[in-house]
């Protein structure tokens, strides 16, 4: 038997006997992400297969579909994107990178329905650049921009009504050292924002009203606002409310305390 004809029968043989694929040298099967839609480019399908491959470890081919789907004008994906670049999670952090996506999605989509997705996702983007606006990116030197960081929370809090935005606009009325301290618009939004559940706008709430800032001092309801929002406080903001509520501690009475404690341990 010839010996190319031999080669060509165990090669037949092993894929019958293994079941698997074989590779000869040099074919490489790269990962193509547009096989992955088939045409149905849909948020749902986009995250399933972008979770299922981030749980067997298959980073490269989650990135690759997030990627592609957010090149092709998924909003859903391109949010996921620049929050990944934003915090570093699956890809090496990128804050240049996390504006400009962010900043296209406020570019295409700020004139949406709020109630919708888009108009979702396009006020958290806004939330997103205010912040950066805010800090500034010193990297890319972008310095900080108190006015444009308005306009982003502004429009957010007013016409998406985003919580998130209605928070950052309070605080940034709350801070006097850019001349435009207006606590009487910070406490409309923070009151907004906590009747949506912002641990945050609570914290900030139960601060001005422990002091009676533009509310009537009650010491006991803002000493409990601090400290249930202490409780359940995230990693981000943990710090800074617990002290905030660990000042508020100090300065309260005696009776006081023990009037909160007696709330809380109901």
């Amino acid at each position: 038997m010839p010996i190319f004809r031999a080669n060509i029968i165990g090669l037949l043989c092993a894929l019958s006997l293994g079941g698997g694929m074989v590779l000869l040298p040099g074919n490489v099967l790269a990962f193509d992400p547009s096989k992955v839609f088939e045409g149905e480019l849909s948020s749902q399908k986009i995250f399933r297969f972008y979770f299922n491959a981030r749980k067997k470890g298959q980073e490269a081919e989650a990135v690759s579909v997030l990627k592609y789907a957010a090149d092709h004008g998924n909003p859903a994906a391109q949010w996921k994107l620049g929050r990944m670049y934003e915090t570093g999670d699956g890809v090496q952090r990128d804050p240049i990178a996390a504006f400009n996506i962010f900043k296209g999605i406020t570019e295409r989509y700020s004139g949406a329905n709020p109630n919708s997705h888009d108009g979702q996702f396009a006020s958290e983007a806004m939330v997103a650049l205010g912040r950066y606006y805010h800090k500034g990116i010193a990297v890319s030197g972008l310095a900080p921009d108190s006015y444009q960081a308005r306009v982003m929370f502004t429009t957010a809090a007013m016409v998406f009504r985003n919580p998130n935005a209605q928070f950052e606009l309070g605080r940034m009325n709350l801070d006097e050292s850019d001349g435009l301290h207006d606590a009487k618009l910070a406490a409309r939004m923070l009151s907004l924002s906590n009747r949506k559940g912002h641990i945050g706008a609570k914290a900030l709430l139960g601060k001005m009203i422990f002091e009676g800032n533009y509310f009537r001092s009650d010491p006991v309801k803002g000493l409990l606002m601090l400290s249930e929002a202490k409780l359940v406080a995230g990693v981000r903001d943990f710090e800074w409310i617990s002290e905030l509520q660990e000042e508020a501690f100090a300065l309260a009475t005696p009776q006081q305390r023990l009037k909160v404690k007696g709330k809380l341990a109901n």
